[in-house]
């Protein structure tokens, strides 16, 4: 499947779940920006403030290495609006 530039796509690797929006992609290498780990609370599902325990916060961009990508769907539309709602603040 291909995917636009913008697109909101959900990556699953060997490290864990993550949501971005599709920026570009090779051979290599697949990329987000504005990316959020998908983490568990008592609450539900929720979106760390970063993509790493000691990464920075709410980082712009994150490369994934093709080797470590398990697979790559694009996001369900519920999933979308509480990703939209994290990165702008805004209530979709």
């Amino acid at each position: 499947m291909s995917y636009k530039k913008g697109d909101v796509v959900s990556v699953i690797s060997s490290a864990g779940e993550f949501v971005g929006k599709y920026k570009d992609s090779g051979a290599s290498s697949f990329v987000l920006s504005d990316p959020r780990m998908v983490i568990q609370t008592q609450e539900g599902m929720g979106f760390a403030r970063g993509v790493a325990v000691t990464g920075v916060e709410n980082p712009t961009e994150m490369s994934f290495y093709t080797q470590g990508i398990v697979f790559v769907t694009q996001t369900n539309e519920e999933v979308t609006k509480a990703y939209h709602q994290a990165t702008s603040g805004l209530i979709v």
